[in-house]
């Protein structure tokens, strides 16, 4: 009986703590750090590895409540967690407009007639007037080449004018505010790094930030 007391608190305990560790290995493994809540989106299935712990601990409180002894705590938190643990396990299948899609960086280099690395990991998500991808090279020989190019093409800035981030979606610039450096290009103009005048026309921004490899990509965005 003492075991399956010792158990039953166990299993208690786990299964409380479950929804934090599996958001935490989410985040950790999806490296949100660089992806943001697309990265903790795309791995949110590992949650469903707990679904067992919560199992187990209506198991155990069925056990307890058939021999009399207490058993509403682990019934009661299973209940609470396991809904918890499903619904958030299966954002993956739910949030399908984020995109993992490499090809996404292959369409801006042509549209912006510079060179990206392509040893790459990307989450893009879809707003309203704009697409947001951020992406990690995933190579240092890929790196090193990039960073290369930086240095080289004059193209990409330090930084930008402040009217230019003006711009940009409210979060971007708080965004990218460390980053190292900016090309901001007006598709419909074929301009670089020049504030558009008048009349609408489509842009496209992209920060790299040395330290992280990462960059920090606005497309298919809209200036009116």
């Amino acid at each position: 009986m003492r075991k399956e007391k010792v158990l039953s608190n166990i299993l208690f305990w786990i299964t409380l703590i479950s929804p934090m560790l599996a958001f935490a290995l989410a985040s950790i493994i999806g490296e949100s750090n660089i992806f943001g809540v697309a990265g903790i989106v795309r791995y949110s299935w590992i949650m469903w590895l707990f679904i067992p712990v919560g199992v187990w601990s209506i198991i155990i409180s069925i056990k307890l409540k058939k021999e009399k002894k207490g058993y509403k705590k682990n019934l009661i938190i299973a209940l609470i967690c396991l809904p918890l643990i499903l619904i958030f396990g299966s954002y993956r299948f739910i949030f399908t407009i984020v995109s993992y899609d490499i090809d996404k960086v292959v369409a801006i280099e042509e549209k912006i007639n510079l060179d990206l690395p392509n040893e790459i990991k990307i989450a893009t998500t879809p707003w309203d007037t704009y697409d947001v991808s951020y992406v990690k090279i995933i190579n240092d020989e890929s790196k090193d080449k990039f960073e290369q190019e930086l240095k080289t093409n004059p193209l990409w800035q330090n930084e930008l004018s402040f009217k230019i981030k003006n711009l940009l979606p409210l979060s971007i610039p708080y965004e990218t505010e460390a980053f190292d450096y900016f090309v901001f290009y007006n598709v419909t103009t074929n301009e670089y790094n020049k504030y558009p005048l008048e009349g609408e026309c489509e842009c496209i921004f992209i920060a790299y930030d040395c330290e992280t490899q990462r960059l920090i990509i606005v497309d298919n965005y809209k200036i009116r």
